[in-house]
């Protein structure tokens, strides 16, 4: 069966329709119906429309092929896009999960890095701080010493300087002239043993 666009087949009907309707309006204007001349319309109808059907049918055919043809490979062109455009976007996609993956690991690589950086300047804090204790303990114990070195220096010389005044205060001339004898008898008393001998 020949297969027509649906123009062409509209524009038969439209025809058909005006001629099958113009023997008639004809007929009416005359007052009486004529067979033949409708026949031979009707058989001039046919003839020339089913000549040219004929005539245009391969032409018609392969217009309408070649338009198919056309539309289906349009159709796949536009299947083809999508796909791409499918493809493309899950892609996209893909690369978007990736970077929010990759976004995700920076982020617990910079927390866990700061938290190790914390770590270890707390330790250094830490450190630092025992050291300066240390310093702090050892000057201080310096400073101790010091001073008691400088106490014990000055109770010296405070007992040199008291003992110094009682004996001025203590020493009169006759107790001077006492010692004096003491220590001399002392020495007498020494030496008469190695001269008896």
């Amino acid at each position: 069966m020949i297969g027509f666009c649906p123009e062409f087949k509209s524009l038969i009907l439209v025809l058909l329709v005006l001629v099958l309707s113009a023997p008639g309006l004809a007929g009416e204007a005359s007052g009486h119906f004529d067979l033949d001349a409708f026949l031979g319309q009707v058989l001039n109808f046919v003839v020339l429309f089913g000549g040219l059907a004929y005539l245009l049918r391969k032409p018609l055919n392969d217009y309408l092929k070649g338009r198919v043809e056309q539309v289906a490979a349009r159709l796949q062109q536009t299947e083809a896009r999508k796909q791409e455009s499918l493809q493309k976007l899950e892609e996209v996609r893909t690369r978007l999960n990736k970077l929010a993956d990759e976004i995700r690991a920076f982020k617990e690589q910079a927390e866990k890095e700061a938290e190790q950086e914390r770590a270890a300047i707390r330790q250094e804090a830490e450190k630092e701080a025992g050291r300066l204790r240390k310093l702090a303990r050892e000057e201080i114990e310096a400073m101790v010493r010091m001073s008691i070195r400088e106490l014990k220096t000055y109770a010296i010389d405070l007992s040199v300087s008291l003992a110094e005044k009682r004996i001025q205060e203590k020493l009169t001339p006759e107790l001077h002239r006492k010692l004096i004898h003491r220590a001399i008898d002392r020495l007498r008393s020494t030496n008469e043993p190695s001269v008896n001998s």
